[in-house]
């Protein structure tokens, strides 16, 4: 008796010799597709503010950073300068002659202080803040607090602005010794930026709006919405004192 093989034939009328199965496989249809898009947009909504969120806590930390390094710079170079911080000239390029002192800003006086970091003085998730360009451009920057030295210098009729000395500050835990740029009013090339003659944060608001991260000069760094004579100022013996050509 000749058993049957037990493989499955399949008649020659359906498939010839030599001839490859064919499986017909099935696409997705229109409302598969508008569906399966749908749930994407769905998703892709649902995760953007988490992701935005996260970013802006990202910049916010970087923002702290960068003035709290700024700060520990600034403070060793007065611990080398009897006391005094560098002075704020007017608007200077980064790279000026480094030989002539005058002629450098803020931001070039503390090279050494900061390792050539100049990424510092960006403003973070700038366009610059991954590139090899120099840190004065306008959309990104810090200004250094020197408005105490300028007050200074019209209080007294001096004949010169002379740099900002912490031995004068009477109240370090609220004067403001650098912060962000808000209100941009400098040439995009200035890397000496100040607040000698106009509030480059908070632009000398008393009603709330958008805040700023300050360096203070005891090396806190705090932020404010608004400009509370109160709690901060730009005076040698402040605050309580008003700011009225801001």
């Amino acid at each position: 008796m000749i058993k049957q093989s037990r493989r499955t034939r399949f008649p020659m009328a359906l498939r010839r010799k030599g001839t490859p199965l064919r499986v017909k496989i099935r696409g997705f249809t229109l409302i598969e597709l508008l569906v399966t898009i749908s749930i994407v947009a769905v998703l892709a909504t649902l995760l953007f503010p988490m992701v935005q969120k996260s970013l802006e806590k990202s910049g916010d930390a970087q923002r702290t950073s960068n003035l709290r390094q700024i700060g520990i710079a600034l403070l060793a170079f007065a611990n080398e300068n009897d006391a005094r911080f560098p002075l704020a000239a007017g608007v200077l390029p980064y790279m000026q002659d480094p030989t002539a002192e005058a002629n450098i800003s803020w931001q070039q006086a503390l090279d050494p202080y900061v390792s050539s970091n100049r990424k510092i003085f960006l403003f973070p998730n700038s366009p610059l803040s991954n590139s090899t360009v120099q840190p004065s451009d306008s959309v990104a920057g810090f200004f250094l607090g020197s408005r105490a030295a300028y007050v200074d210098y019209l209080d007294n009729s001096l004949s010169t602005i002379e740099p900002l000395n912490l031995l004068r500050i009477q109240n370090p835990s609220a004067y403001i010794l650098a912060g962000e740029v808000v209100f941009n009013s400098f040439p995009p090339e200035d890397a000496d930026r100040d607040n000698y003659s106009t509030d480059p944060a908070l632009n000398g608001r008393d009603e709330i709006g958008k805040p700023a991260k300050f360096l203070f000069a005891d090396g806190s760094v705090r932020q404010y919405a608004r400009f509370d004579q109160t709690s901060i100022t730009t005076r040698y013996n402040g605050p309580g004192l008003s700011d009225p050509e801001w």
